[in-house]
């Protein structure tokens, strides 16, 4: 019945959470004469932040932190009855287990300094939000008044909520609840225990006046008919995003801290804990979301469609573009040392420079019909061939690195990026199965540098796909009841589509390249799949 540690929150927490948004608009269209079109429209947005009716959501306001107020931890240092190391109460010396190094003394101080809970302290909801408003205007124009070619543009605002995970990890924290652990006990006394806590790593919402998350798309298109029932589209299409919620470490360790003779446990000769170096001492890791991301799209977009004529549609769409931002999705982390337009700006995760799709459906020619043969008819009419081409260049990624030795680069809570001292990209004639980009333009980054790769700089193989669908309807019974034959083949012609590269290159402590796989092919696409189906429409 004894243990070595034991550790349960003291409260289970489930929040309630309510909100009442109100939106309205006015809108007018305008048709200024018989060849301009004009659309007018403004939208007003009313969207307080979500809260939780059991106050169970907590927030960091820095302006609540006292130093003075912290509870003591533990340091290292020697139990002089042992002469073994252990956990000392630096205001009198008691001894405590080693484990209790980096907890707080019991009874010392406030647990949670600077942590205030919604609706006590800090807003209902951890932050406002002010009255948003979001104009949006259009405007069509024939330039030849004969129907045959418009000329479309358009401006408008959108905000929204954040989404509701926006609290995520903010639920249930200190001082809401604590997570005490019991050291060394059993099973027959550890309820009457009280167990001792140590500085909590937290997520919280930066606690002020938050914008809404905001769009702002325009678009300027070109459309004219060409004939053959086929009608071209070229248009310029942005999209900028601001006030996206990003996350930082506010309570990070300072640069090179692990670094400084001052910040060394003399028990062991390494850095002491963190815990002990960050400005906000008696907290642990700070994630504080906030609302000062940004994106952008700006896209070159061509298509040709063509309606259903003689058996025959199609539609053939081109788009070259660009997607740049800080972060690749809600909460992403950024630099805590580094300005996030310099160390986070770049090439998104999703950057699709280039794509062509094609989209087809053909029903072939009725021979049986033509010839007026009936044994023809049943094995060649009635079929349509169709299917979905796709032809993309691959995604953005920043290479990494680790080290043989463990040994610690930057001394800081941030790692270190690679160090590029060539063109990492190579021709495509040079390529092979193990060698895609120029692993020899990457070098190990020193000791107390953050390595100069930047966000994006190469790309995941360019990948072409055919889908392909094949059907013949044949009826039974009158035009009414048929039965159809389908085929779906999915990769169709099963040729291998990679996917990724090893893009972790592994040095040794003479900065040598060790990782052989670096660079080479990783993974695939998937496989051929066929789908058959018998169907009775009826």
């Amino acid at each position: 019945g004894n243990f070595n540690s034991y550790s349960e929150a003291n409260l289970r927490t489930y929040s309630l959470y309510r909100y009442t948004q109100t939106e309205f608009y006015v809108q007018d269209s305008w048709r200024a004469s018989r060849r301009l079109s004009l659309e007018f429209g403004i939208r007003f947005y009313s969207a307080p932040a979500t809260h939780d009716i059991r106050q169970f959501l907590t927030t960091f306001l820095p302006s609540m932190y006292d130093p003075k107020t912290a509870a003591v931890m533990y340091r290292p240092g020697i139990d002089p009855a042992t002469n073994r190391r252990a956990a000392i109460d630096p205001r009198n010396g008691a001894v405590a287990p080693v484990t209790y190094i980096g907890l707080f003394v019991p009874g010392s101080g406030n647990y949670a300094p600077g942590m205030a809970i919604g609706g006590k302290g800090a807003p209902d909801g951890l932050y406002t939000t002010p009255f948003s408003v979001a104009p949006r205007f259009g405007f069509a124009y024939d330039p030849q008044g004969n129907g045959k070619a418009a000329i479309r543009g358009g401006f408008g605002m959108f905000y929204d909520r954040p989404q509701g995970n926006v609290y995520s990890g903010t639920v249930g924290q200190p001082p809401v609840s604590y997570n005490p652990t019991v050291s060394f006990g059993n099973l027959d006394t550890f309820i009457q225990a009280t167990g001792v806590v140590g500085p909590p790593g937290v997520t919280v919402v930066q606690s002020a006046q938050q914008p809404l998350p905001m769009t702002m798309n325009f678009s300027l298109g070109v459309q004219r008919e060409l004939g053959f029932r086929s009608v071209i589209d070229v248009s310029y299409v942005g999209s900028l995003a601001r006030h996206l919620i990003i996350q930082r470490n506010i309570n990070s360790i300072p640069m090179y801290a692990r670094f400084d003779p001052n910040n060394i446990d003399s028990t062991t000769r390494s850095p002491l804990p963190d815990n002990y170096l960050r400005p906000y001492l008696g907290m642990g890791t700070i994630n504080m979301r906030s609302f000062d991301g940004t994106s952008n799209y700006h896209g070159l977009q061509v298509s040709a469609n063509r309606r259903m004529t003689n058996g025959l549609q199609y539609g053939v769409a081109y788009t070259w573009a660009k997607t740049l931002g800080v972060s690749n999705a809600d909460f992403g982390g950024v630099s805590v040392y580094f300005p996030v337009r310099q160390q986070n700006y770049g090439p998104l995760g999703y950057d699709l420079r280039h794509m062509l799709v094609l989209n087809y459906n053909w029903e072939l020619p009725a021979l049986g019909k033509k010839l007026d043969n009936k044994v023809v008819g049943a094995v060649l009419d009635n079929w349509q061939l169709s299917g979905i081409t796709t032809f993309m260049t691959g995604t953005p990624f920043t290479p990494g690195f680790s080290t043989s030795d463990g040994q610690d680069i930057t001394g800081s809570q941030e790692g270190a990026r690679s160090t590029v001292i060539g063109d990492p990209n190579v021709p495509k004639s040079q390529r092979t199965f193990f060698k895609n980009f120029n692993t020899d333009a990457f070098a190990r980054t020193p000791q107390r540098s953050f390595g100069n790769a930047g966000i994006g700089i190469l790309r995941n193989p360019a990948w072409n796909n055919w889908d392909i669908s094949v059907s013949k309807r044949i009826p039974w019974k009158g035009e009414e009841r048929y039965f159809q034959l389908r085929g779906e083949f999915y990769n169709a012609w099963n040729h291998t589509q990679f996917s990724g590269y090893d893009t972790t290159a592994r040095f040794n402590p003479a900065g040598q390249q060790i990782n052989a796989n670096f660079g080479a092919l990783t993974g695939t696409r998937d496989p051929r799949k066929i789908q058959l189906s018998l169907r009775l429409m009826f």
